[in-house]
């Protein structure tokens, strides 16, 4: 597994929008930044399963195809539309996607590339 410690584009509120209409995922948490903070939330944030990929997608560009299953994770903090990203693996697979200064995802990357 290579080391990276690399910052990601933000998420943009037209990207959560966008996955959640691929992924028939309408909950207004996701899009209405009123509802969602009634919701006791910072604001309007990713699905869950995007901010996976957000992290797989800089895995797989810096080690090539992952074998199914190598990757298994934790979601830790809501990721917020225009939060700085940030992806940090280490050689050994242990990896972090940050959110401005919170983990947002925490996990581990067993083997190596497919």
């Amino acid at each position: 597994m290579k080391q990276i410690q690399q910052q990601l584009p933000p998420l943009s509120l037209e990207q959560l929008v966008r996955f959640a209409g691929a992924v028939q995922d309408f909950n207004p948490i996701h899009y209405d930044d009123a509802f969602a903070r009634s919701a006791g939330l910072p604001g309007v944030i990713a699905q869950g399963p995007l901010t996976f990929l957000v992290a797989l997608d800089a895995l797989v560009a810096a080690n090539g195809e992952l074998e199914s299953g190598q990757f298994q994770v934790r979601l830790k903090a809501p990721v917020t539309p225009g939060a700085p990203l940030g992806l940090t693996c280490s050689t050994e697979g242990d990896v972090e996607l940050t959110a401005g200064q919170t983990v947002a995802l925490s996990g581990r990357v067993s083997g190596g590339a497919a």
